[in-house]
């Protein structure tokens, strides 16, 4: 039987598949055991669980974590620049870090995506999307799904108590009869793809608690080729070998007073690693035990090389960042609005979102501030129904990628 591949409607279809593939398709190594998080058996005592990514054992696709407890998320919050950076360094915090005791669950990798957020980012919105607001969302709407073959390319399959996942290849016999669907999502513990007869897709998805959900605007995404993840004839990274790696990775956000900056030497003969400040001012410091570890207090662009006797190594990069969040007072009546003011030390880098998360960090609300709230800085939450303890946070973005400042966190009562 020859089946025939349904093709991108518009441009940003095209594009949108694009970004799911990317994630789906990048190909990375650890070096060192790397924290992941297992898929077990649904409904058991053994749903999921927490275990390595082994070392030298190729991947294939971006690992799932819910990293929600620190927001470093690939793709939104780290580029695949620092992502693939990071991998390099035995010392980064993809191999010294893990959140599998933080708030919440599903969560090992400090680096990571979820479901969640592959949907958000395929279909190119400011932000996530949780699973129980995507119903909800502006220009979403739900697709009859009686009939397969009225399904498109990048519609979204959704369970807004637990999953959300994008169709990404649909094939049809010459009748026009749908006889494989394609559909892409994070999952314990990699982001995937997996090819559907009708049988199956009916009983895995449209059984189970699933419906099919279309974005209206899906005409509008955009796509930027990345050399770190590339697609078919686009130009790749070069992939260079760094002598000195921050703990992040290259290009990364660090805040403020509460992440120092661990530079690493991954070569032997060293003596020094020196440090460019964002007003130019160069500072080297003696490496001890093969690193040197900053706290920096001003905002801005650092860059740091590895010296001895007049010899420079390759140069890295990263950003200190210190976005700030205060509420109108400390305690709220259940039903009243959450008054907020979010300002950045960082020039022109404006709070752009919010995120109100129960005290196990799971979103209860969210906003999008509109162009006065981000200039003002002063924005309301959505009124709260139950009281409780909450936590808050603000996301601005540069270059870089989304970072946030630290959680704040407000009593409902």
């Amino acid at each position: 039987m020859r089946l025939y591949d349904d093709q991108p409607a518009s441009r940003g279809v095209e594009n949108a598949l694009k970004r799911a593939r990317r994630l789906c398709e990048a190909r990375w190594t650890p070096i060192r055991p790397l924290p992941s998080s297992l898929k077990g058996v649904a409904g058991t005592d053994q749903e999921y669980f927490y275990g390595y990514f082994r070392p030298w054992m190729p991947q294939r696709g971006i690992p799932y974590s819910s990293c929600r407890t620190v927001e470093k998320y690939v793709g939104w919050n780290i580029s695949p620049e620092t992502f693939y950076t990071a991998l390099q360094n035995p010392h980064s915090v993809l191999y010294t870090r893990q959140l599998k005791e933080s708030a919440g669950n599903k969560a090992n990798s400090y680096y990571g995506s979820v479901c969640s957020m592959f949907v958000s980012y395929a279909l190119d919105l400011p932000y996530r999307i949780v699973c129980k607001d995507w119903a909800d969302t502006e220009g979403v709407h739900p697709v009859d799904t009686a009939r397969l073959e009225d399904l498109r390319l990048c519609d979204i399959v959704l369970n807004p108590k637990s999953h959300v996942a994008l169709i990404t290849g649909i094939q049809r016999d010459e009748t026009g009869a749908v006889r494989c669907i394609e559909v892409s999502e994070c999952t314990l513990p990699l982001t995937i793809c997996t090819d559907f007869t009708p049988e199956e897709f009916v009983n895995r998805w449209l059984k189970s608690g699933y419906s099919v959900y279309r974005y209206d605007r899906v005409d509008e995404v955009t796509y930027t080729p990345d050399p770190y993840l590339p697609l078919d004839d686009e130009a790749a990274a070069q992939m260079p070998r760094f002598a000195l790696l921050p703990d992040y990775g290259n290009k990364a956000n660090y805040r403020v007073g509460d992440e120092p900056v661990e530079l690493w030497a991954l070569e032997e003969g060293w003596e020094a690693v020196e440090v460019t400040a964002p007003d130019g001012a160069r500072t080297c410091y003696p490496l001890q035990d093969g690193r040197v570890v900053l706290r920096p207090a001003a905002v801005g662009h650092y860059s740091a090389c590895l010296v001895k006797d007049g010899a420079r190594s390759g140069c890295v990069e990263w950003c200190m960042v210190s976005l700030h969040l205060a509420f109108e007072k400390e305690r709220y009546a259940v039903g009243e609005p959450i008054t907020c003011r979010a300002w950045n030390e960082m020039p022109g880098e404006k709070p752009f979102h919010a995120i109100l998360n129960t005290d196990t960090y799971y979103v209860k609300d969210k906003v999008f501030l509109t162009q006065e709230q981000q200039e003002t800085g002063i924005f309301a939450l959505p009124p709260v129904r139950e009281a409780g303890r909450y936590v808050v946070i603000a996301l601005a973005k540069n270059e870089y990628g989304v970072y946030t400042s630290p959680y704040g966190e407000v009593t409902v009562e």
